[in-house]
């Protein structure tokens, strides 16, 4: 983690680890008010797909970050980091604890150690990039992102269509590897030091969490949760569609897969997904301190705050 004294605290981990409950259990205790580091819960009207909090967990603890875009919109680490900065300091002016809570490591990343000032690139040809990379299958997508820039896009945990499209546009429009840019630009901003705790569990109980966690979203809803987004017009390559998820549940919409099907894609998909998080974690944040998740939650949460309190 960064240098200097922590001035929040973070709950991660790889989906389904009991990020949300334990983090309004913390807020609780420390009169926190908890800020979401997913790239994915930030979407309206993806609220049954991506797991986020519902009603009764936004009302318990004041939240941010979570449902205030629109599914057609980017939202990128930078974007992540700008926005935290203003709810941090949001926070820490009412005397109270930002706590980060959520499962985009790279987002995290981005505070702690923040992105480069952006090199100029045109706009005029920025725009007609980005264009054309919108036409491209997101295959084609990730494959150039590969070739042009092989360390960046290898050390992601999803590369989606979005970043693959930043890597793209950053080496052709800059002349320079995003990778390289990282390496040895300014960074945009001071980096913010925190106090990380990261949530894992036994392999097998992981897997059956995820499984029994996507049967749920089925009976809440998702089927539902996807017609209305198409009914509401956002195409399948959106940014916020590429979550995991949404295109099995849209194939089973249009009888391409039965339920089960689609529901054991997911959960494969799912514990893929788990498994590159929990490695970036470990990888990426070497001094996160790991909780066992299989431990009651308000054990967890005095653990945390007692550390909290005598950092």
């Amino acid at each position: 983690m960064s240098a200097g004294p922590p001035v929040g605290l973070a709950i991660v981990g790889a989906t389904a680890t009991g990020k949300t409950g334990l983090a309004i259990a913390v807020a609780r205790r420390l009169d926190g008010e908890i800020i979401g580091v997913d790239s994915r819960q930030a979407y309206r009207g993806m609220e049954v797909g991506t797991a986020a909090p519902d009603a009764a967990e936004l009302a318990a603890v004041p939240h941010h970050g979570v449902g205030f875009l629109e599914a057609v919109q980017p939202y990128s680490a930078g974007d992540f980091a700008r926005r935290a900065r203003g709810w941090m300091r949001e926070i820490a002016g009412k005397d109270r604890v930002p706590i980060l809570a959520g499962g985009t490591g790279f987002f995290l990343h981005a505070l702690t150690h923040p992105v480069f000032a952006e090199p100029p690139m045109d706009p005029a040809r920025r725009a007609e990039l980005r264009s054309w990379l919108g036409s491209l299958p997101v295959e084609t997508a990730r494959d150039w992102s590969a070739r042009l820039d092989p360390e960046w896009s290898g050390n992601l945990a999803v590369l989606d269509r979005q970043r693959a499209a930043r890597a793209i546009e950053v080496a052709l429009l800059s002349g320079r590897q995003l990778s390289w840019w990282q390496e040895r630009a300014e960074p945009a901003a001071e980096p913010v030091s925190l106090l990380a705790f990261g949530l894992a569990l036994p392999p097998e109980l992981h897997r059956e969490r995820i499984r029994a966690r996507i049967e749920s979203q089925f009976e809440m809803g998702w089927p539902a949760e996807v017609e209305a987004l198409r009914a509401a017009g956002v195409p399948p390559d959106a940014p916020a569609m590429n979550a995991v998820g949404y295109r099995e549940v849209a194939a089973y919409l249009d009888g391409d897969a039965d339920r089960e099907e689609a529901i054991g894609s997911i959960a494969s998909q799912s514990w893929g997904y788990a498994r590159r998080q929990r490695t970036w974690f470990r990888h990426q944040l070497p001094g996160l301190r790991w909780l066992d998740a299989t431990e009651p939650i308000e054990h967890l949460a005095e653990l945390v705050e007692l550390e909290w309190r005598r950092r």
